[in-house]
């Protein structure tokens, strides 16, 4: 039942329910916390996402948004109390853009940091954030938990590092505040909400 859910909107193959499939998905980085889930959906684009959380809305299931799973907190594990479905965002790994007159680039979620940094030291910039697990952590995830990395001190945190975001909501809407203004007076500042 829950494969044809999510299957008709990312894939049958993008919706894992097999254990073996799903058990990296389920434990922590450093295998402190295991949890349990109906299933492990991979969207590949924004579209998929919300289609996938208006899906979730409905049925009433809690969503575990995971990115590179690298966290050291549990953050991305799955509680294993109630219907929860892990929503692995690693297919959403494109670089939309890279700006060189305005010295930025935009990302999807689930774009690994080295694969940022490289693409902007190909350039001639600088991504600023770096930290240990930049081979296989997420953009996404780095900013969910707002990391710092060693550059800290110079270039802030990684929200620091956000002129904008498009961002799901709840209901499956799509939020579309992806600004490349560095200073934008109009309406509420989104990304800092």
């Amino acid at each position: 039942m829950i494969d044809r859910l999510f299957g008709d909107i990312v894939g049958g193959a993008n919706v894992l329910t097999d254990p073996k499939d799903t058990q990296p998905y389920l434990t922590d980085w450093r295998r402190q916390y295991t949890g349990t889930a109906e299933c492990v959906v991979r969207p590949a684009n924004t579209a998929e996402v919300a289609r996938v959380v208006e899906v979730c809305a409905r049925e009433r299931i809690a969503i575990v948004p995971q990115g590179g799973n690298t966290g050291l907190v549990g953050g991305a594990t799955p509680t294993g109390k109630g219907r929860e479905v892990v929503l692995a965002l690693g297919r959403l790994n494109r670089i939309r853009d890279l700006d060189r007159l305005n010295d930025t680039v935009t990302v999807d979620a689930g774009c690994i940091l080295a694969n940022i940094q490289r693409t902007a030291d190909e350039a001639g910039r600088l991504f600023p954030l770096s930290l240990a697990a930049e081979g296989s952590c997420q953009i996404g995830g780095n900013l969910s938990t707002n990391a710092g990395g060693v550059n800290v001190l110079r270039y802030g945190m990684t929200r620091d590092l956000v002129l904008g975001l498009e961002v799901v909501l709840p209901g499956g809407r799509v939020l579309d505040g992806l600004s490349t203004l560095r200073k934008d007076n109009t309406g509420y500042d989104i990304k800092s909400l």
